[in-house]
């Protein structure tokens, strides 16, 4: 069986290649930047030979078709995730017009089916009923931020494909974690506590081994859970418990000290300002101190009770990251 990956060069994408290559599939992937491919922290020599790549994105219609030619799936896995402020162009353009283009070329193509990879972000919250499922209805306001509005609507375009003849399944995972490079996604959060940080915030939200979401993906292929989609959580955790469990397994200082939500409110402006003259993307913004200050539960039983699959403890995962990146970054 051929597969199509698009974010092949990323955490997920990564290990989904993996995975979709020990399974025994083909894979051909999609990629942008043949450094990032080469330099890549999961892929061995070896593991890039195996791979058919074809360089472009998900905006050349021409290249994406050529791609899709003899595909019999499409794993779409590109997307861009920021929190940063002036982002929303750039995020509605990646995230909605991308996969649109990925949707209409799998329809042009004939591409039978199409694995997407949505978010928790793109289910209903509300911080006053704080449990989510699957079936939490999507509720427009100002606690949606414009990357959660980017998936919201970028999944839309996989159900209308759907509505259009494409075969579907759509996965939801909360917070990803796991081996992999630390300079990007949520793996960024053990950067930065093994540099120090100092400071912790009081909310809660789900986590979930990239791991876990790769296999979750392929399982769900394999025994054919067309037209649904499920979220993928492992574990409901403190940001306090998330952060004293990684500062353990590298062996650094915890942080300590909770400051009181006016005070992260100044931060992210102060960081607003700094960003618009250095041009750097702010450590924190109004929608990470948003997120880091209400507490979510996300129930992601469902594929456990319908598939028989199982998550990694979410402790197993921290010190398994914490030991790859120790032996492959730090050094």
């Amino acid at each position: 069986m051929l597969i199509l990956l698009t974010g092949a060069t990323g955490f997920l994408g990564a290990h989904l290649a993996l995975q979709l290559l020990d399974a025994g599939y083909h894979v051909r992937a999609l990629y942008r930047s043949q450094a990032k491919r080469d330099n890549h922290p999961l892929f061995s020599k070896a593991v890039i030979d195996q791979i058919e790549w074809i360089e472009g994105d998900m905006f050349d219609q021409e290249v994406l078709l050529k791609a899709m030619q003899g595909v019999d799936r499409v794993y779409h896995c590109a997307a861009m995730v920021s929190f940063g402020r002036g982002q929303q162009a750039a995020l509605m353009r990646t995230n909605v017009t991308g996969t649109a283009e990925v949707v209409n070329s799998c329809l042009a193509a004939g591409v039978p089916r199409l694995v997407y990879v949505s978010s928790i972000a793109a289910l209903g919250r509300d911080p006053i009923q704080p449990k989510v499922s699957e079936s939490t209805p999507w509720k427009d306001g100002p606690h949606n931020s414009p990357y959660a509005l980017s998936k919201f609507r970028a999944e839309n375009e996989v159900w209308r494909g759907m509505e259009e003849g494409l075969e579907v399944i759509v996965v939801n995972p909360s917070v990803i974690l796991g081996p992999g490079d630390w300079q990007e996604g949520s793996n960024r959060l053990f950067r930065t506590v093994y540099q120090g940080l100092k400071v912790y915030s009081p909310g809660q939200t789900g986590f979930v081994d990239v791991r876990d979401v790769a296999a979750a993906m392929i399982q769900l292929d394999q025994n054919d859970f067309l037209g649904k989609r499920f979220l993928l959580n492992g574990a409901n955790l403190r940001y306090k418990t998330l952060f004293e469990n990684i500062a353990k397994a590298f062996g650094v200082k915890p942080p300590r000290w909770c400051p009181p939500r006016w005070m992260s409110e100044v931060g992210w402006r102060l960081f607003a300002i700094i960003s618009f003259f250095t041009q750097k993307e702010p450590f924190i913004t109004r929608e990470t101190v948003k997120s880091a200050y209400n507490s979510f539960e996300y129930d992601g039983s469902k594929i456990c009770r319908e598939l028989g699959f199982s998550y990694r403890p979410i402790e197993a995962t921290i010190q398994e990251s914490c030991a790859f990146m120790r032996q492959r970054i730090i050094g």
